[in-house]
């Protein structure tokens, strides 16, 4: 059975960086729509901050995920790069252990995604990532209480990722700038919870490839 310790989640981290390097310009482009068209640039700096910070393991990980967490928030991103660099804050509270159990790995998303929470005050249906984090670690929660494995748990988060990003699309927004655009707003899928989509399917994508 798949466990989840520091050498998956730097393959899960290394596989996102990849996949979000390619979808800057996407991003961007979504975010010119109710934002400053700028999403995609903070996520391409977010990803050199990770590749940087993943290229070696270190003997105590959490506290190197949380060094990433300071590194990413000291970019210049706006409030993505402050939501994201939290996201790895609270993630790194979590990593208690050499190895984690499927209660424990959903538990360390989760501390991540309440810290975002926490932070930014804004809440399910508001459009923003939460809208996609929020559900992912539902989704793992719910299937590490059923003792699901890794797999089953990280191809059902992506999965309610994306359809959380997905379901923006018909949000008034009530965040950051696409918040001014009232009723203009619906129509675009908010780049934040797009991003986050395609970090947990970047993660689903690794941990299947662990075999």
């Amino acid at each position: 059975m798949t466990t989840f310790n520091q050498h998956l989640l730097f393959d899960m981290l290394q596989t996102a960086t990849k996949n979000l390097l390619v979808q800057v310009p996407t991003l961007n482009e979504l975010d010119s729509k109710t934002g400053d068209g700028d999403h995609g640039t903070t996520i391409l700096r977010v990803c050199h901050c990770i590749d940087k910070s993943v290229k070696h393991e270190e003997l105590d990980w959490n506290k190197q995920i949380d060094t990433l967490g300071w590194n990413i928030m000291e970019q210049d991103g706006g409030s993505a790069s402050m939501l994201i660099g939290n996201l790895f804050l609270g993630l790194s509270e979590g990593l208690i252990h050499e190895e984690l159990t499927p209660l424990e790995t959903a538990k360390a998303f989760t501390f991540g995604i309440e810290r975002v929470t926490r932070l930014s005050g804004a809440h399910l249906g508001d459009k923003t990532m939460l809208d996609a984090l929020i559900p992912a670690a539902e989704a793992l929660q719910m299937d590490a209480d059923k003792n699901m494995t890794l797999e089953e748990m990280f191809e059902h988060a992506a999965i309610a990722a994306r359809l959380g990003a997905e379901s923006t699309k018909t949000m008034v927004a009530k965040r950051g700038r696409a918040k001014n655009m009232g009723e203009k707003a619906r129509g675009f899928i908010d780049p934040g919870a797009t991003s986050m989509a395609i970090l947990f399917e970047s993660f689903n994508e690794a941990v299947h490839h662990v075999h």
